[in-house]
């Protein structure tokens, strides 16, 4: 028995397998027809929505609970590297959902010095009720 348990127990170890996790509202590309068209002018009522969205996203740890916003802009005025997340955007739910949406680049200081770990990056939309949602989470 021990013969045949051992590498059963390897090969469900071995090879990935789903995970269950949480969802993020909106994980699907968004309905480019409910999506409000944005701008710069919003960036407040989008930082603002953050406290919710964060909390939502990340979690309640206390990792997560102080964070800082290193870049906000809509994804097409993204340049230089950055413009890259646009790309990817594009290339996930079209041209419409990507010119609708937002990046966010989050710093979350009390998991510095791990860059990876401590950098949060999402894609969010605003819908025609007003409310801003995250429909992709990078990192």
């Amino acid at each position: 028995m021990r013969k045949i348990l051992m590498p059963l127990m390897l090969l469900f170890f071995i090879f990935p397998t789903v995970s269950i996790g949480a969802k993020l509202d909106g994980s699907e590309c968004p309905n480019s027809k409910i999506l409000i068209s944005t701008s710069e002018k919003d960036k407040d009522e989008l930082i603002n929505a953050l406290n919710k969205i964060i909390p939502k996203v990340y979690g309640f740890s206390p990792d997560y609970k102080g964070w800082r916003i290193e870049i906000i802009k809509p994804m097409p005025s993204l340049t230089g590297f950055e413009k890259n997340y646009y790309k990817m955007a594009m290339n996930f739910c079209g041209k419409e959902v990507a010119d609708q949406s937002w990046f966010v680049r989050l710093r979350f200081p009390k998991l510095l010095p791990a860059q990876s770990a401590s950098l949060g990056e999402l894609y969010i939309v605003k819908d025609i009720n007003n409310k801003w949602f995250p429909w992709f989470q990078y990192h």
